[in-house]
């Protein structure tokens, strides 16, 4: 019987980790959540994506916002070249949840036997739709419910490419186009959703993965985060919150 977090892996592809290559306390974190459910960066199907840090914001709200999206956009790249039909997506503020290997083995019997594009393991918002798997309670999200953050999903298909492109058109537009110019990455899935409601959204509560507390990569940090001692004060006691 092969081992739940093995068919994991096989089943839905390539487990990519957006990480910036200076943020090494977030991808030493991430190396610690990974042992704790039997896995390590030593292994075929992991991949660390150094996160994108542009120079300019190109029509993006801060330099963070646009690096997540280049970042979420150029895994989706890789997992095309590399001919792989599904991707699991994380961020590296990433905690899996405690119960994640207990729950796994229900969790992907539903995602075996029900059709769908996006599945979202790590998110914010309430539970909306049918259900569609009581044994885990993982449910069906309307095209057009909006879901916050991106540190934890699946996407499988045609749905990758097609959601490539979408990203690219975007890219291509001004901000503030009617149709969706430059927006943070979780707003883009959340605008091709809607545009696209023959697509199967999945979504899990309580979910598989929360963000840990740790300075943004993505906003502008705050003064507490910029200056030396008192950031280097602030990073040990989110650590001592943790524990």
């Amino acid at each position: 019987m092969i081992d739940p977090i093995e068919r994991f892996l096989a089943d839905h592809g390539l487990l990519f980790l957006i990480n910036l290559p200076e943020r090494t306390d977030r991808r030493a974190e991430f190396n610690a959540q990974l042992a704790r459910i039997g896995l390590s960066f030593d292994h075929p199907r992991i991949r660390v994506f150094p996160a994108v840090r542009p120079a300019e914001l190109a029509g993006f709200t801060t330099l963070g916002t646009r690096g997540c999206f280049l970042s979420h956009k150029s895994v989706l790249e890789q997992t095309l070249s590399a001919g792989e039909r599904s991707v699991i997506i994380c961020e590296d503020d990433l905690d899996f949840a405690p119960d994640f290997l207990s729950r796994l083995p229900a969790v992907l019997d539903i995602m075996g036997r029900e059709a769908w594009d996006f599945f979202y393991a790590g998110y914010t918002s309430v539970q909306i739709g049918d259900l569609v798997g009581p044994e885990a309670n993982i449910f069906r999200l309307p095209p057009n419910h909006p879901v916050l953050c991106s540190h934890f999903y699946i996407i499988r298909g045609q749905a990758i490419a097609d959601f490539h492109d979408y990203l690219s058109v975007i890219l291509s537009r001004p901000a503030g186009h009617p149709d969706g110019g430059p927006m943070h990455y979780d707003g883009a899935i959340n605008h091709f959703r809607a545009s696209r409601p023959d697509l199967v959204t999945l979504a899990i509560l309580p979910t598989l993965g929360s963000q840990r507390s740790s300075r943004t990569d993505v906003h502008a940090l705050r003064w507490f985060d910029r200056t030396p001692l008192v950031r280097d004060a602030v990073q040990f006691l989110r650590k001592a919150k943790r524990q």
